[in-house]
């Protein structure tokens, strides 16, 4: 492969580990269900599942913490092998536990803590996967953005795909035994292919200019939350809101519209699916676009849309209207992601880059998209008319956050004081 491909293929193969790993613990959560809470109902059971899923956003925080601050001082290729070692072997490993009938509430304490590694993990995948490819490719750092972010996509199609033909090819009661634990132990594989392209690449050009000024710093997350807390602040409420009303889509809606009968569960995942293709075709759309346009406008446009279809969404239900609405969220959240992703990246200085996009994208996902599902369920319960409402104040404060933004598509990433003003 020549290089731009090895830089590429090798910012990928870590988060398409990330999203895999999330979606394969979401597809198969009634087969986890029966071998870790077997002694509770299956409604119970599940939303432990669900819990057990969502603890892994709390140790994202930490890992964007500790992984950023190394980033920044040893480099951005050194973390990322690391990061892809730590995420791929916890979801890998989780295959391995045995059920709770074999170690008892061992195997549930074992569950949690992988998931606990997986999220530390995490915490720094996406921060340096980004920066290995807008670091590298100066220009167009839109559309490079674009195979990053390309990734939720493919993971979420991966991670959809890999169980219909073992559940149509295997007995169910293979599933429950044996069955679900393949989709876990085939990242290994992938983490094997993953080092052996990561070892290929060298580090950023512009951390290497960087470094050779002298400019790296011995607490770089010191002065991003001294210097750089506004566009901490400014990085998370875009990320949030990207995250929210791409988790209130594939999270809430199809399992809100199953439980209640109004769709199958066939029509969910297929719905799912094509959620993640147009979400892969329009992240690549929203990078170009954002190159030649500027990032602020796509991300407002995209914004806008996922607020226009918001309530309606819930309102109007019907298989065809839940494949419209998913299919439009998917459009929206594709638009706004590599847009997005560039910009949490570009507001700050080299020094401290890795500390801060991580920072952003992962205060953004743990403390506003990943609860989006699970607090619109609960407004939901209240009054039927409150489901959108979470998704709907943080759609509103990133507008605001847009408007009174600066744009960053034409500035050079190697200025030793972008980011001091990145708001008007």
């Amino acid at each position: 492969m020549s290089e731009k491909t090895d830089v590429i293929a090798a910012s990928m193969i870590g988060t398409i580990i990330e999203w895999y790993g999330i979606f394969i613990f979401s597809s198969g959560a009634v087969y986890i269900e029966r071998a870790f809470y077997p002694n509770v109902s299956v409604a119970e059971g599940l939303l432990l599942v669900l819990l057990t899923f969502a603890l892994g956003f709390i140790t994202r925080p930490v890992g964007a913490y500790i992984f950023g601050h190394f980033g920044d001082k040893l480099g951005r290729k050194r973390i990322l092998l690391l990061t892809l070692l730590i995420s791929g072997i916890s979801t890998g490993l989780t295959g391995l536990i045995p059920s709770e009938a074999s170690i008892g509430a061992l195997a549930i304490v074992l569950l949690v803590v992988l998931r606990l590694v997986l999220g530390f993990g995490l915490g720094g995948e996406w921060g340096g996967a980004m920066l290995l490819t807008l670091e590298t490719f100066k220009k167009r750092r839109g559309f490079y953005s674009s195979f990053v972010q390309s990734t939720v996509g493919i993971g979420l199609l991966l991670g959809t795909a890999i169980f219909i033909p073992l559940v149509y090819l295997l007995p169910s009661s293979f599933m429950y035994s044996i069955g679900w634990r393949i989709p876990f132990l085939a990242s290994f594989v992938i983490v094997i292919v993953g080092v052996f392209i990561r070892l290929k690449v060298k580090e950023t050009p512009v951390f290497e200019a960087e470094k050779k000024k002298n400019r790296l710093l011995k607490s770089p997350e010191k002065e991003l939350f001294t210097k750089h807390w506004k566009e901490v602040i400014v990085g998370t409420l875009l990320a949030g809101s990207s995250g929210n009303f791409f988790y209130f889509a594939i999270s809430l809606l199809p399992v809100l519209f199953e439980d209640t009968g109004k769709i199958t569960v066939l029509v969910g995942l297929i719905g799912t699916a094509i959620f993640g293709i147009l979400d892969v075709v329009f992240v690549f759309v929203g990078g170009q676009i954002s190159d030649k346009r500027g990032r602020r406008v796509i991300i407002a446009g995209a914004n806008l849309l996922a607020l226009i279809i918001l309530f309606p969404s819930i309102y109007l239900v019907s298989t065809e209207y839940f494949i419209l609405f998913l299919s439009l969220f998917a459009v929206a959240h594709g638009l706004s992601y590599s847009p997005m992703g560039a910009m949490i990246s570009e507001i700050f200085p080299t020094r401290v880059r890795y500390s801060g996009n991580s920072a952003s994208y992962q205060y953004g996902n743990s403390f506003i998209g990943g609860p989006a599902p699970y607090v619109s369920d609960f407004l939901g319960t209240l009054e039927y008319a409150l489901y959108p409402v979470f998704t709907l104040i943080f759609i509103l404060i990133a507008l605001g956050v847009i408007y009174k933004s600066k744009e960053t598509d034409n500035i050079s990433l190697e200025e030793p004081d972008i980011g001091t003003d990145t708001t008007t």
